[in-house]
């Protein structure tokens, strides 16, 4: 059974395409390692979706997920930052991306997931 892993980052107040592309990134590159990926863009699919409800889909989501890939802009987002205090209160892995520094994963790395 393949690990399922969320994406956490900002998505209010980003442009749909900018935040489409940076969520889909991410996206692509964890399935390329055989991982299942919760993207939050997808599972809401709403952009004019109320805050509140979009929260109440994504964290229910985020319970059922082995990890969190935290996208680098995670902490300017009131909602990426409740999705990491979720996650580690649940004990679920958390991974830290950063496109400036590193790609998301390093092949060569058995993640803990």
């Amino acid at each position: 059974m393949k690990k399922k892993i969320y994406i956490a980052g900002k998505v209010t107040g980003e442009p749909i395409a900018q935040c489409t592309m940076k969520f889909g990134n991410a996206q692509k590159q964890i399935e390329a390692l055989g991982f299942e990926v919760v993207n939050p863009l997808a599972l809401v699919n709403d952009w004019k979706a109320p805050w509140h409800e979009a929260m109440k889909k994504c964290l229910k989501a985020l319970i059922d997920c082995d990890g969190v890939l935290m996208l680098d802009d995670w902490h300017l987002s009131k909602g990426a930052k409740i999705e990491l205090q979720l996650a580690i209160s649940l004990g679920l892995s958390v991974q830290y991306y950063n496109t400036k520094f590193q790609p998301v994963f390093d092949p060569r790395i058995n993640y803990q997931f």
